[in-house]
């Protein structure tokens, strides 16, 4: 199998429904939850979009017309031809460098903020807080860690017993390696006091499956 890396991976999308709990019920969620904050005289904003799959699904499959802006540090997944999304506008960026997401009325981090450095996270939710408008929707979705050791242990074992319905006990090992020096979850309370510090007050969790969790935060 070969060494997991964002820079040359395949089907990263195929991928990520097969390595997450429920994925396709979170994708979906998102989706839904979107629709109460969608304005076409703002912008959306993607941190860490990836392929852009969910703001092409925002814009093909649902008709949406607004602005979108995705933001990736990873040339391999983002979009090469975006002429079909024109509305999509597709950026190479360091997240650990200063971004303005100007005149948001919607910001999605999927599974993102955890493979930034941990000195970085906050900067970026704080960019995010001060370019929404008041209402503005930031959703947002993190691997964590979990206070006792004991649930730690019976919640990875039971995400490893999850992934054996897709890779062999082999490709579960070796990514977990793989992932060792890039993916640095925090707790729970951790990312809740980031949104917090941010200057978010209202916070709800809307999706939690073994050490995944997702929350609808509103300025």
């Amino acid at each position: 199998m070969k060494k997991f890396d964002f820079n040359t991976i395949h089907d990263f999308d195929g991928h990520i429904l097969q390595s997450i709990p429920n994925y396709d019920i979170l994708f979906n969620s998102i989706l839904r939850i979107s629709d109460y904050f969608r304005d076409p005289s703002k912008h959306i904003y993607d941190v860490g979009c990836s392929t852009g799959k969910l703001m092409k699904y925002i814009n093909k499959v649902e008709k949406y017309n607004g602005p979108m802006i995705g933001l990736d540090n990873s040339r391999n997944l983002l979009p090469e031809n975006t002429k079909e999304f024109p509305n999509i506008k597709f950026i190479e960026w360091d997240l650990t460098k200063p971004f303005s997401f100007d005149n948001a009325c919607l910001v999605f981090s999927i599974f993102t903020l955890q493979f930034l450095k941990k000195e970085s996270r906050q900067a970026v939710i704080n960019s995010i807080y001060d370019g929404l408008g008041k209402g503005g929707g930031l959703i947002i979705a993190e691997k964590t860690y979990v206070d006792s050791g004991q649930f730690q242990d019976i919640f990875t074992f039971s995400y490893y017993d999850y992934k054996k319905a897709s890779f062999s006990n082999e490709e579960i090992l070796n990514k977990e390696k793989d992932l060792r020096t890039i993916l640095k979850p925090n707790y729970a309370h951790e990312n809740l006091e980031m949104l917090r510090n941010a200057g978010f007050k209202q916070i709800q969790m809307f999706y939690k499956f073994f050490m995944f969790e997702a929350y609808l935060c509103i300025k």
